[in-house]
């Protein structure tokens, strides 16, 4: 079981650095558009639109990454003031609150493929790409977000204490 997690965590690690790599994308875009409007006064129609799709790709492939290797903002000030298993079954809870929020978040991206898919809904605005793309790359983030949670909640019961 270990052997998948290892692999789990290298294609979220992968995963973390297209992610990285897309919101740096992003900020150069917008700083693209930036010159432009204000050194040419000629801003660019496609550069926002763009730099929000790039944008949400970093954000939804960057997720299982972040909780992976502890970038997600946590207050665990009670659980450190925790026995042992009082604090596991604390731990426990959040992460499958979290799981079974994200397993419906993960449905509905799944859902939006298909409609976007079957309909060939493209996005609105100056840049009228096709949203299966969108829609895509966030059920990948979401569903790796599902099984890194899935994951850590296997950690919290049998991983060994005081291991990373």
């Amino acid at each position: 079981m270990f052997h998948v997690l290892k692999w789990l965590r290298r294609i979220t690690r992968a995963l973390g650095y297209v992610a990285g790599a897309l919101i740096i994308a992003s900020a150069l875009v917008m700083l693209y558009d930036v010159v432009l409007r204000y050194v040419f006064n000629s801003p660019s129609l496609i550069a926002p639109f763009l730099a929000a799709f790039l944008m949400m790709g970093g954000i939804f492939l960057g997720t299982a990454h972040a909780l992976d290797f502890g970038g997600h903002v946590n207050v665990d000030i009670l659980i450190t003031k925790l026995k042992p298993l009082p604090g596991k079954i604390c731990m426990t809870i959040g992460y499958a609150l979290s799981l079974v929020f994200v397993y419906f978040l993960t449905r509905a991206c799944y859902d939006w493929v298909l409609i976007a898919a079957d309909r060939g809904l493209r996005a609105v605005g100056q840049l009228p790409m096709p949203m299966v793309y969108l829609y895509g790359v966030m059920f990948v983030g979401t569903a790796l977000l599902m099984l890194s949670l899935a994951a850590k909640l296997f950690e919290v019961w049998y991983k060994k204490e005081g291991k990373s």
